[in-house]
């Protein structure tokens, strides 16, 4: 069963939303895998900070909280509750091409739950990440040290993913955390089997994609993928209508 950190009840039924690549979302229908990164392959140089604290062990020897096991078994993909962002679009979009699609919690659950029956040791955890100050995360990486020596490893491992720091607030990021523990990982990378049609309920393009493309990749994804999910172009840079207010003679 899934374990939600940091979400309610109501929220695992809200939208969460992904930017990626066509060429991404044309691969995760044609292989009905959705893939999962460790997090060693992130974008963020300080997302492993705690996992790269350094462990004082009684032989004297060094180790971080990554090289223990459990944490390094873990893997990742990061989405958002923001609907609408300029930030998102550029930091993601790089060549004005890509796609946002939409899920909830609930439903990635779901899929991924089908596949967890024949690995019943891995983990699943999708949580809210918390952004916080650099001191705060150091406090964290000292509990976590204490919750590996206790033996809470799964749970530890995944929470420690939950926190960035505060500069990157404006991401409002929901992760989907999974443990691997039956080394199905190949180069970083962890390939699940889901139903991309069930999963994904929406594609926007960047707001920047021309319309000419638009129509191309709309056309494929009704006609070939049979997708059946609405499909737009995001209005974010479209020019507002001219406000027009009317004055009343007194």
């Amino acid at each position: 069963m899934p374990e939600y950190i940091n979400i309610s009840g109501d929220d695992i039924s809200k939208p969460i939303y992904r930017i990626i690549s066509f060429e991404k979302l044309v691969g995760m229908f044609q292989s009905k895998q959705m893939t999962f990164l460790k997090p060693d392959k992130w974008d963020d140089p300080f997302e492993n900070v705690i996992a790269k604290t350094i462990i004082k062990l009684e032989a004297g020897d060094e180790a971080s909280f990554r090289d223990l096991g459990i944490r390094n078994d873990s893997h990742g993909t990061c989405w958002t509750r923001k609907a609408t962002s300029d930030a998102i679009w550029r930091i993601y979009s790089h060549d004005k091409r890509a796609v946002r699609i939409e899920s909830t919690p609930e439903v990635i659950a779901r899929n991924i739950s089908k596949w967890l029956k024949d690995y019943p040791k891995s983990k699943l955890y999708i949580g809210k990440v918390e952004y916080i100050t650099n001191d705060q995360i150091k406090k964290k990486a000292i509990d976590y040290s204490r919750r590996v020596r206790s033996g809470d490893l799964c749970r530890a491992a995944a929470e420690s993913l939950l926190y960035k720091r505060e500069p990157f607030s404006h991401e409002d990021e929901v992760r989907v955390l999974l443990i691997d523990q039956h080394d199905m990982s190949k180069d970083g990378m962890l390939n699940i089997k889901v139903d991309p049609h069930d999963i994904i309920q929406s594609v926007e393009f960047d707001p920047r994609t021309s319309t000419e493309l638009v129509d191309v990749y709309t056309a494929y994804l009704t006609n070939e993928i049979k997708f059946k999910g609405n499909i737009s172009k995001s209005k974010l840079y479209d020019v507002p209508r001219r406000i027009i207010v009317k004055w009343k003679r007194k």
